[in-house]
C-alpha cells in the first residue's frame, strides 16, 4: 500500500512550538496533499482544532511552553467528547527508552523520534492513518499490509 497517498486530503494538527521543526513538518505533509495547522504556543490548543474543524490526525510535541506538556493536552483532548476518537502521535526529541512506553501506555498511537526522517515521515502519518501503529524511527512500508 502507498501510505503517502493516505495523506492526501487529510487534516493534520501539529501541536509543536519549535517554528523550524514545526515548518519542516508541515512542508513535507503539504508535499503529500495534506491540509495542516500548526500551534506553537499550546494555549488554548482545542480551541485551536475546533477551529480547524474535522481534523484527521494529530502530531503532538511532548516538551511544550508555559509548564504544559504533550500529555497535559492529550489528557484534554481524551476527557472531550469531540476530540477523543482523533488519534494522537508523539513526535519528540524526548527520550524514546522513556516516553515511547509512557506514550503507548496513556494510548497514543504511536511515537516518532526526532530529528524526523524526511524520505518516511508522510508515509509514517500515512499507516498510521490507515490503522496501523508507529513506534519509533524504523519503518518499512512494506511491513505494514
Amino acid at each position: 500500500m502507498n501510505f503517502l497517498m493516505s495523506v492526501a486530503g487529510k487534516r493534520i494538527f501539529i501541536v509543536e512550538d519549535n517554528a523550524g521543526n514545526g515548518t519542516i513538518m508541515k512542508i513535507l505533509l503539504q508535499a503529500a496533499g495534506a491540509k495542516v495547522f500548526v500551534d506553537r504556543f499550546a494555549i488554548n490548543t482545542l480551541q485551536r482544532i475546533h477551529e480547524a474543524e474535522n481534523i484527521d490526525i494529530i502530531l503532538m510535541d511532548l516538551m511544550l511552553p508555559n509548564g504544559v506538556t504533550g500529555y497535559d493536552i492529550y489528557d484534554q483532548l481524551q476527557t472531550n467528547p469531540e476530540f477523543a476518537h482523533i488519534p494522537v502521535v508523539v513526535v519528540s526529541a524526548s527520550d524514546p527508552a522513556i516516553e515511547m512506553n509512557k506514550a503507548r501506555a496513556k494510548g497514543f498511537r504511536g511515537y516518532i523520534p526526532k530529528p524526523i526522517n524526511n524520505q518516511h515521515f508522510a508515509k509514517m502519518i500515512g499507516a498510521i492513518l490507515e490503522g496501523h501503529t508507529v513506534w519509533g524511527e524504523e519503518f518499512n512500508e512494506y511491513d505494514y499490509h
